[in-house]
């Protein structure tokens, strides 16, 4: 395996793991009392609506567990591949990685989550129009919760130090040698 091959994996598997177990335990026993089913529900959630997600049981469960380890590879690709290119990010992998945890969190929160399946009544938008409407609504309040106000700072926690981070600090591992 590569160099970049095994920054992308490792970064993704860490990234995955970290935010998961995150998850499980701010989703569980410190809010809404999930279970790690319904957790990893909520993610196909993004591909099956939530009705049906949380209607398919384990099936659901293990669509999410694989969608939720697929975006954070996908995640840690785009920062091996930008660090191939502009080389300042490895100089400073923690630096570089908090700030790209916070891009994470405006994507995830404000454009991936309102444009999927799980934004908006179980469907995915099918016109522009539509898009152009989910965005616009997504970006024009800040989204918190009334019933848990810490959770905003949880999950720019998660995105910055448990997701950004430790993919920065595994590329610039894997990359330098």
């Amino acid at each position: 395996m590569n160099n970049y091959a095994a920054a992308i994996l490792w970064g993704g598997l860490a990234a995955g793991a970290l935010d998961i177990v995150y998850a499980f335990v701010v989703y569980g026993p410190l809010s809404y009392g999930l279970t790690l089913t319904e957790v990893l529900q909520s993610v196909a959630a993004g591909w099956l609506g939530r009705e049906a997600s949380h209607a398919g049981g384990l099936a659901t469960a293990l669509i999410g567990l694989v969608t939720h380890f697929t975006i954070a590879t996908a995640m840690a690709a785009v920062f091996v591949a930008a660090s191939a290119r502009l080389t300042f990010l490895a100089a400073r992998p923690l630096l570089w990685g908090l700030l790209y945890g916070i891009v994470l969190y405006v994507a995830m929160n404000y454009v991936v989550v309102p444009l999927s399946a799980a934004g908006a009544e179980g469907q995915f938008p099918t016109n522009f129009a539509d898009i152009s409407e989910r965005l616009r609504a997504s970006f024009s309040k800040l989204k918190t919760n009334q019933a848990y106000p810490w959770m905003i700072w949880g999950t720019l926690f998660t995105h910055t130090v448990l997701v950004g981070a430790p993919i920065a600090l595994i590329a610039r591992r894997f990359l330098r040698s």
